[in-house]
């Protein structure tokens, strides 16, 4: 699936796209598993929880 897809299945099912890291965001998806990207740095810090693609699909049920 690929970001636009996944933004349109977010707001279909009520939720909010964020396009950056910022203290409200509840989750960050990513397949970024070193945690190298300066988004992954920072949502970390603010304790953002981390979903993966598979997470993020459940949720879509």
């Amino acid at each position: 699936m690929d970001k636009e897809e996944a933004k349109k299945k977010v707001i279909e099912k009520g939720g909010i796209v964020r396009e950056e890291v910022s203290p409200d965001l509840w989750y960050l998806v990513t397949n970024d598993a070193k945690g190298e990207s300066k988004n992954y740095n920072k949502a970390r810090k603010l304790g953002v929880t981390f979903i993966d693609e598979i997470e993020f699909l459940n949720m879509l049920k």
